[in-house]
């Protein structure tokens, strides 16, 4: 009678730090990104350890080479409460100044609860930004570097309205007319003025385009049309004249409340273009705190090349100003900029996403998945977990490092200004 005999296979205990356990079990113990930065919850990848981040922290240590931000995520998984959560602490804790694009209205209690001063735009109000203002450090007149800036902003405005891109004579005239401007040493240069320069071209500005002024006139007609949108029609009152906004410099920061035109998505993109150049020129202050510059429904600026080159060369300034960008928009899908493939505007959607190197993802659709496996480079198994993230979790991709966060909400405060289902469910 045979006898079965089990042997059982016996190991030495092994010990280690957990340097050197977390690239054995890398899902098990993971390092995450240290306790530098705002609390934003829990990582689940270090067993329910802290996680916080600051993207200026993460610039200092050298994790990020830029400190730009993109959040992603169907409506109601929680991005709009991380992102509020995120000012909020920010603001709150590390004495961060925030200026925030407001499409929809939905940070108004936010606004309440960190004293930001909060300006309402909408055709017909009182109140009104220049889009052509200066920056705080700059002196009399326009330097060439801002007069190339506005004349990059005009373009993307301009051939917004058009919907077209500008031919090679109307984009030279407002280059043209930025720089006559600024010569004149004028305190305030306004879209007016630019409109009745292109409507009477110098004699100069004609000799450059080889034509009369009249001649020079006519082939910029539709142009100086297309500024009348923003100056006597759909948008009149907001952009029209110097600005009428007077800011707190002590403040915490400011809230641009865009609902006005939040259901016109061809005025909310106009309006967005203008609102940033506007911005631009407040984050450029040569001192004060580090700053964010949050924009809502980024998928706005999103929708063309010209636009989207537009928004990319206002990423590229965030070291110079001291200035982190927070982008916000639904689908990945969006930063393809509705454009096929290997199109000029796609490759420009791809260099901004190169200028963004934190992306926050909450849940996907599934048919989003291979959009954010090709464009941000997840492994099999991130794209396969970012259709099964729930409400209020996220996958975290800050350059090389990953974190799956569940976000916390506290009590109090942040659920007033994190509610915005309090219609459906009242």
């Amino acid at each position: 009678m045979l006898r079965l005999v089990r042997h059982r296979l016996r190991l030495p205990r092994h010990r280690g730090t957990t340097a050197h356990v977390c690239s054995a079990y890398p899902f098990q113990a993971e390092a995450g990104l240290g306790a530098r930065g705002v609390y934003l919850g829990t990582n689940v990848l270090t067993g329910g350890g802290g996680f916080a981040y600051d993207p200026f922290e993460a610039y200092g240590a050298g994790v990020v080479t830029n400190p730009n931000i993109l959040l992603a995520g169907e409506p109601g998984m929680g991005k709009s409460a991380a992102a509020k959560c995120f000012i909020y602490r920010s603001v709150g804790v590390f004495g961060r100044w925030a200026a925030i694009a407001d499409p929809k209205g939905e940070y108004l209690p936010l606004a309440d609860a960190l004293g930001l001063t909060v300006i309402k735009l909408h055709p017909g109000g009182t109140a009104r930004l220049n889009p052509l203002d200066r920056g705080p450090g700059e002196g009399a007149g326009v330097s060439e570097e801002a007069a190339r800036r506005q004349a990059a902003m005009l373009t993307a405005l301009l051939g917004s309205v058009l919907r077209r891109d500008l031919g090679p004579v109307e984009d030279a005239a407002l280059g043209w007319a930025v720089t006559h401007l600024g010569r004149q040493q004028r305190d305030v240069v306004t879209l007016d003025d630019v409109a009745r320069l292109l409507a009477s071209p110098t004699a100069e500005m004609a000799e450059r385009a080889r034509a009369t002024p009249a001649e020079l006139a006519r082939s910029v007609e539709a142009v100086t049309y297309a500024l009348g949108k923003l100056l006597e029609r759909s948008l009149r009152g907001m952009f029209d004249g110097p600005t009428t906004v007077r800011l707190n410099p002590t403040g915490p920061g400011i809230v641009l409340d865009l609902s006005a035109v939040h259901h016109d998505p061809e005025a909310l993109t106009l309006v967005m273009i203008a609102t940033t150049a506007w911005l631009q020129t407040v984050l450029s202050a040569p001192t004060g705190p580090k700053r964010l510059q949050v924009l809502d429904e980024a998928w706005s600026l999103l929708g063309s090349e010209r636009t989207t080159r537009y928004l990319q060369a206002c990423w590229k300034l965030c070291r110079s100003y001291g200035v982190a960008n927070v982008a916000i928009v639904h689908r990945l899908s969006d930063l393809r900029s509705q454009a096929d493939d290997g199109t000029a505007t796609a490759k420009v959607a791809m260099g901004l996403l190169a200028d963004t190197q934190t992306r926050v993802l909450f849940r996907q659709a599934p048919d989003q998945v291979a959009d954010a496996r090709q464009l941000l480079g997840l492994t099999a198994t991130e794209g396969r977990l970012l259709w099964k993230l729930s409400k209020g979790r996220s996958l975290w991709k800050v350059a090389g490092r990953t974190a799956v966060v569940q976000h916390v909400v506290a009590r109090g405060d942040e659920q007033v200004i994190c509610d915005t289902d309090s219609r459906m469910v009242a």
